[in-house]
């Protein structure tokens, strides 16, 4: 499932260049919404295999902590390179934070979890 996940990203690294940088010169090249929709791909495949699978909850902490300042990083990358995102993908988007006060508040309570069960066993 992790590889799916680091697809994931990878797919939608440049959905968000995209975003902050419309006119480069790429764009032509790939073809309207192809990123959008192969993420929504991933999402499904990577949802079904989640279902069935026992993964690890603490490699799952780790992936998700790595994942949100993967993104952090690089929405404060492209804003620092004079990008801006038409869409709202800002640090100055209220959007933008409750998303990451929800990100966060989830890490925590995973966070929580694992160290009661460690602590109980």
């Amino acid at each position: 499932m992790k590889s799916l996940q680091v697809i994931m990203l990878i797919i939608f690294t440049p959905v968000i260049v995209l975003d902050y940088f419309p006119n480069l010169s790429f764009v032509w090249v790939i073809p309207d919404g192809i990123f959008l929709w192969l993420m929504f791909v991933i999402y499904v495949i990577s949802f079904l295999f989640k279902r069935f699978s026992d993964g690890n909850p603490r490699e799952w902490l780790q992936w998700q902590v790595l994942s949100l300042f993967y993104l952090l990083s690089l929405l404060a990358l492209l804003t620092i390179l004079g990008g801006q995102s038409p869409a709202g993908i800002a640090f100055d988007s209220p959007f933008l934070w409750l998303i990451l006060l929800m990100s966060c508040l989830d890490i925590y309570s995973r966070w929580k979890k694992l160290k009661q069960e460690q602590a109980a066993h």
